[in-house]
């Protein structure tokens, strides 16, 4: 193999503070790139959202985090309690009541993550899921720089992939070939007609018919 990198940035439409997901698009993108193994760097390019990995499999889940990052920093233009029991307004309010409070939201979590990819596609667990985690309390369109380091596999080295691929599935369409006809020709009173004894060619279809009926898994 030989070793490539590809540059790209991602372009993601957000409805608001809340998760997008991500795993498509990134394999989908790593997909096309030709690269089999190597690291996905990942750099979300804005300073009020950011990216994590988390559960991808009960919703709930993003949901507390949501609302557990409501609680911790609010969107209404206000810091912290201070020593006089006042919440005083934030300097930075340019634009709007949570502009500050995504700048801190993006502070306490990452901007950037760094992935393995193997067989083409990123290796996560099970329950993972990517997300760019939006701060703003309405719609943005993000951008996040990609880039791929990693072996790049050749045609040629393609070419046996295929070709075994193909002889496995000529070989398991074969075997329930042989399966069928096994089964339809398999007489289980065939040792009678040798006067009751079995031969050793009764006792060689009737294995096979076992085996047909209990194929062996090729997978």
């Amino acid at each position: 193999m030989a070793l490539a990198q590809r540059l790209h940035q991602l372009e993601v439409s957000t409805t608001g503070a809340g998760f997008s997901r991500l795993n498509e698009l990134l394999n989908a993108w790593i997909a096309g790139t030709g690269i089999q193994q190597g690291v996905l760097h990942l750099t979300c390019l804005h300073t009020s959202a950011s990216l994590t990995i988390n559960e991808n499999a009960d919703p709930r889940v993003l949901k507390d985090l949501q609302a557990w990052m409501d609680a911790v920093v609010p969107q209404d233009g206000r810091g912290p309690t201070n020593g006089q029991g006042q919440r005083l307004p934030y300097l930075h309010d340019d634009e709007g009541n949570d502009d500050m409070p995504a700048h801190i939201r993006t502070a306490l979590t990452s901007q950037t993550l760094s992935l393995s990819v193997d067989r083409g596609r990123m290796l996560l667990g099970i329950w993972q899921g990517i997300y760019l985690w939006e701060h703003r309390a309405i719609q943005h369109n993000r951008r996040i720089a990609c880039h791929l380091i990693g072996e790049l596999q050749t045609a040629k080295e393609a070419e046996p992939i295929e070709r075994n691929n193909r002889a496995q599935h000529l070989q398991r369409r074969n075997g329930n070939k042989l399966n069928a006809m096994v089964q339809s020709r398999h007489n289980p009173e065939a040792w009678a007609t040798d006067g009751g004894v079995d031969t050793d060619v009764d006792l060689l279809v009737d294995r096979l018919h076992d085996l047909a009926e209990h194929p062996i898994d090729q997978h």
